[in-house]
C-alpha cells in the first residue's frame, strides 16, 4: 500500500513537470530545488522564516570552518595540495555566497520577470507557438533534473573518494580531525550543498535566458507575418465593401484600421520584452562579474592541484569542475548574444522584410495614421539596434 502511494506521488510529480498546460509555471521546479539548496525560499510565517534561516546558516558554518582551516594554515603551514584545496574551497563557497546575495537583492525584479514570462497570452492560440513553449517547458525541467542528478553523483564520488582521504575536506577542531564518522558525513553533505548552490544559482539565469530567447523568436515570427496577415484581412473586408459599392476612401480606412492594431499588438510585446530584458541585464551584470573573476581564480587553483596530482581519481573531480566553470561563462555570453541577434533581426524584418513604400502611401485624409505607423516602425528599428551586455 505504501509502495503504491509513493509511486502515485512520483507519477503525479512526473506528469506535473512534463505536461504543459496554460497554468504551467516555468519556474515551479526551480523554486523547489532552490529551497532544497538554500538559495531562496518564500517564508509563509515567522516560524517558517526562522527554520529557513537556521537551515541556510548550516552551509555558512561550513564556509566559516574553511576560513578556520586557512587560519590554521597560516600558523602551521601544511603541504601545498592541502593549502590549494582549502583556498579553492573558500573561494568557491564565497562565490556561492555572493551569488545568493545577488539573487536575494534583486529577487523582486527576478520575480517580476518570471511572472512576465509565465504570462503567455501573446499568440496563445497559435498551435506552433504552444508547441514551442511546451517543448521548452519540458527541456528546462529536464536540464534541471540532469544537473541535480549530476551533482548527486559528484557528491557520492566526493564522499567516497575525497572526504575521508584528505584532512583538508574534514571537520577539524583545534587542528585535529573530528573522529566521528557520522559528523564527517553530515559535514560532507553540507559541503556538497555549495555545489548545488553554485549550479542552481546559474540555472535560474539560464532558464530565464532560454525563455526570453524563445519569446523573442516567437515575436520575430509574429512580426514576419504582419504583412500577409494585414493584406489577407484587408482584402477580405475590401471585397465585401466593393460588392456593396463603397468608395475608395472606405477601403483605405479599412486598411489603416487593420494595420495599426496589428502593428500595436506586436510592438507592445516587443516593448515589454525589451523592458524586461533591461531589468534582467541589470541583474546579470553583477552575477557575470562574480562568475567571470571567480572562474579565473578557481581555474588557477584547480590547475595548480592538477599540476601536482595529475589526472588521477582525485584530480578528475577538479578537471570536471573547471570544465563546468568555463561552460557556465560561455553559456551566459552566448545566451545574451543570441537574444541580441534576435532583437536585431526583429528590426531588420520590419525594415527590409516588408514592402512598406507600397503599403504606406501618404494620403492627406489619413495623415495621422500614416505618421503614427511610420513613427512606430522607426521606433522599433531604432530600439532593435541597441544590444544588451552581460
Amino acid at each position: 500500500m505504501c509502495h503504491q502511494q509513493i509511486r502515485h506521488v512520483f507519477q503525479a510529480l512526473f506528469r506535473r513537470y512534463i505536461t504543459f498546460t496554460d497554468k504551467s509555471d516555468y519556474f515551479d521546479l526551480y523554486r523547489i530545488l532552490a529551497t532544497i539548496s538554500a538559495i531562496h525560499y518564500d517564508a509563509l510565517c515567522c516560524i517558517d522564516r526562522t527554520l529557513w534561516i537556521v537551515y541556510r546558516f548550516l552551509p555558512i558554518l561550513v564556509n566559516l570552518s574553511y576560513f578556520y582551516k586557512a587560519y590554521r594554515l597560516i600558523i602551521l603551514p601544511e603541504d601545498n595540495t592541502s593549502a590549494a584545496v582549502i583556498v579553492a574551497s573558500i573561494w568557491g563557497f564565497t562565490e556561492g555566497t555572493l551569488r545568493i546575495v545577488i539573487i536575494e537583492m534583486w529577487y523582486e525584479k527576478l520575480s517580476k520577470i518570471m511572472s512576465f514570462l509565465n504570462e503567455r497570452s501573446y499568440r496563445q492560440q497559435d498551435a506552433l507557438v504552444r508547441q514551442q513553449r511546451a517543448a521548452l517547458f519540458v527541456e528546462n525541467n529536464r536540464i534541471q533534473l540532469i544537473l541535480v542528478a549530476t551533482m548527486l553523483i559528484i557528491a557520492v564520488w566526493f564522499m567516497t573518494t575525497q572526504l575521508f582521504s584528505r584532512d583538508a575536506f574534514m571537520l577539524q577542531i583545534n587542528g585535529h580531525v573530528v573522529e566521528s564518522t557520522a559528523v564527517q558525513i553530515v559535514y560532507g553533505l553540507l559541503s556538497n550543498i555549495w555545489g548545488m548552490i553554485y549550479v542552481l544559482s546559474f540555472a535560474l539565469f539560464y532558464i530565464i535566458m532560454n525563455i526570453l530567447h524563445l519569446e523573442m523568436g516567437i515575436l520575430l515570427g509574429g512580426i514576419t507575418g504582419v504583412q500577409s496577415t494585414v493584406i489577407e484581412r484587408a482584402e477580405r473586408e475590401i471585397a465585401i465593401l466593393e460588392a456593396s459599392g463603397h468608395s475608395t476612401h472606405m477601403r483605405q480606412l479599412v486598411f489603416w484600421n487593420i494595420l495599426q492594431p496589428e502593428l500595436n499588438r506586436h510592438i507592445s510585446r516587443h516593448v515589454d520584452l525589451l523592458d524586461n530584458l533591461k531589468e534582467f541585464s541589470s541583474i546579470v551584470a553583477p552575477f557575470s562579474f562574480v562568475q567571470y573573476y571567480g572562474t579565473f581564480a578557481l581555474i588557477a587553483d584547480c590547475g595548480f592541484i592538477l599540476s601536482i596530482e595529475g589526472l588521477s581519481t582525485n584530480g578528475m573531480i577538479y578537471l570536471i569542475f573547471v570544465t563546468v566553470l568555463v561552460f557556465q561563462s560561455f553559456i551566459i555570453c552566448r545566451g545574451i548574444e543570441k537574444i541580441n541577434d534576435l532583437n536585431e533581426a526583429i528590426g531588420h524584418a520590419l525594415y527590409a522584410g516588408f514592402n512598406w513604400p507600397e503599403l504606406l502611401r501618404y494620403n492627406v485624409r489619413f495623415r495621422n495614421q500614416y505618421v503614427t505607423a511610420r513613427y512606430t516602425l522607426m521606433l522599433v528599428v531604432g530600439r532593435s539596434q541597441k544590444g544588451f551586455q552581460c
